[in-house]
This record gives structure tokens, sequence and C-alpha cells, in this order.
């Protein structure tokens, strides 16, 4: 975080030489827009009150710092690499009281966490009782859209409220009205720009196996694919994942990059149970539970290819088998 806070506060101070990216993106309150380092420069080197009295408010993610300038603007910087990607500056005037939350839910009942037509999704009950709370309709935002049957231990999501309620209010409130497969575990008033999608610097999900017998009672909550694993295949395949890749293989849809770091991909072994961590800057739809379909297809000879030789396929080739939803949980998501 250090060289990118340097580039932050040389932004703050007017010295946009030293802080921007070349391909940087400029959003002003007045929706209008400039890319590249040069433009940037030739729009706002005229609007010293732009830099007037600007002050950070929060560095709070490893990924953005907020500032507030003398006109009580909000202004947000993104980082790319150690420099600024992108600036986004906020009026005043749609500035509301934020509130950060951090959830848990039991994924058992849901059709995932993203809103859908005519099928129950965590958003949407998040949704239906802070329409009724706030008395006018109540977007809800989340860092991560898991999958249907995927559960979360922390889960973080954000909303805008007019109500000025203490956060412990908010949490007895909130706890009260949701259902039972969704619990807050911690309410917290955030600035106005924070964003629990855009702001993440990575995520850490865990993936746990059965090893042995099928268990009714925990049929929800682990995958038990009724086989013999080799565990040293499996953790010679989960080094390979370290790094940034195109995971083209591990992804269901067509997205606009998948590109992904992988920063820590391990394993441990207890009471005949996988437990396989994650550690990314993000996750594809279906990418953990495909690669985790691979690796059982890989450890237990089903196939002879890889982990790097399907990555390179850049298709979904090799990766037909995907893993069960309810071994899969988000354990945190780090700002």
């Amino acid at each position: 975080m250090s060289k990118f806070m340097d580039s932050a506060k040389a932004f703050c101070d007017g010295n946009m030489l030293a802080s921007l990216d070349g391909d940087v993106v400029l959003i002003l309150a007045d929706k209008s827009y400039q890319q590249g380092k040069q433009a940037i420069i030739d729009s706002l080197i005229n609007q010293l009150d732009f830099f007037s009295g600007m002050k950070i408010i929060s560095d709070d993610s490893n990924v953005t710092v907020s500032f507030r300038n003398a006109q009580d603007h909000l202004i947000k910087c993104y980082a790319k690499g150690n420099l600024i990607g992108k600036i986004v500056e906020f009026n005043p005037d749609d500035i509301r009281q934020r509130i950060k939350l951090v959830i848990e839910y039991d994924g058992t009942n849901f059709s995932g966490f993203q809103i859908q037509p005519n099928v129950r999704t965590v958003q949407k009950e998040l949704m239906d009782i802070l329409t009724v709370i706030n008395n006018r309709p109540t977007g809800v935002t989340g860092a991560s859209r898991t999958d249907a049957g995927v559960h979360a231990l922390e889960q973080t999501v954000h909303f805008d409220t007019k109500y000025d309620f203490s956060e412990e209010k908010w949490l007895t409130i909130l706890n009260h009205a949701l259902p039972k497969d969704i619990h807050v575990k911690t309410v917290k008033k955030v600035h106005p720009l924070f964003h629990s999608r855009f702001d993440v610097d990575r995520k850490e999900y865990q993936y746990i196996i059965n090893l042995g017998e099928y268990s009714a009672l925990k049929r929800n909550y682990e995958w038990t694919p009724g086989r013999k694993i080799d565990l040293d295949i499996i953790e010679k395949e989960l080094f390979k994942l370290v790094g940034t890749f195109d995971f083209s293989s591990f992804c269901k849809g067509e997205k606009e990059s998948t590109k992904r770091t992988i920063y820590e991909a391990s394993m441990k072994v207890k009471n005949k149970h996988l437990y396989l961590t994650f550690i990314g800057n993000g996750f594809l739809h279906n990418m953990i539970r495909l690669i985790v379909g691979s690796l059982v297809e890989i450890a237990s000879g089903q196939t002879d290819i890889d982990i790097l030789a399907i990555i390179a396929d850049k298709s979904r080739t090799y990766t037909q088998n995907l893993a069960f939803g309810g071994g899969l949980y988000l354990v945190k998501v780090i700002y």
C-alpha cells in the first residue's frame, strides 16, 4: 500500500505528474469523462479548486483512497499498480449515510447471493427488509456473487440510508427482521465512497471435501466424491495455481477479462476432511468449483492432464466437472 499511498498523497498535493498512470481515467461529478495522463492534466490544470483544501478522509482499502476538497466534493482514487488508475468525483448532493455490513449465511436454500427473478437470494432478502425500514427502495451491493448453495462466513455488503441509527440499533433491527439463515455479524458506518465490491483487495474462499464416509447430516456443507484421492497430487497441482493467469478454462459464461491472480492455494487435512484454501484478487463465475472438480479428477486418476495444461488450453474442454456448491465457503473479504 505504501507506494500507492505516495501517489495518492502526491495527487492530493496537486502533483499529478508523479501520481497518475498513463491510461488513467477521470470521471467528474458532471459525468464528463477523460482518459490518459496528459488529457487529465490538461483538464485539471486550470481547475485549482479541484485540489483546494484536499484532505485524505479514508485509506481503509489497499486499492482505494478517498479525499474531500474545499468544495466538499468527494474524490476517490483507485490503484493501478503503484499509481492512480482511476479518479471519480462525487457531488455532495448525492451523498447519504453509507452502512457496511459483514454477514454470514447458510447458502443451502438460496439460489446464490445476487438477485434473480422468481427465486430466493440473499441480496433480495436484504433489499426487501431494508426497503421497509428505509420506506423507499433500497439497493444492496455485495462483495461477492456467491453461487447457489455456497455459504459465507464473512460476506461484506453496503447500503445507503437517511437514518442515523446507531450501529448497535442497526444490528438489532436487522437480526430481528432477517430470516434465520442470514445473520449480521457487524455493522459499521463508513464514508460515502466506500464500495463493498470495487474496494476489494482480495478474497479468501475455502472448499471442504469429505475423504471418508458420506454424511447425511453434513451433505449440504461438504462434498463427498466417493473415490480415492492422492493428496500429494492435490498439493502439487495447487502450487501450480499460484500466480496471474487467464482462467478462461475455469469460467462459466463470457467475461470482459478472465485474467485473475491467485496469491495462495493451499490444503490441510483434518479428521478425514480436506480443506482447500484459495486467496485471490477476484474469482470468475464457478471458477473455484471448476478448479476443485479438476483437482479431484487429476488426483483420482480420471485424467492425465495437469492444471497448467488446462489453463493453457483456454477452453472448457477439460473442465466439465463442477464441484458441489455446498462445499464452498466465502471466508472473508479483505480491503
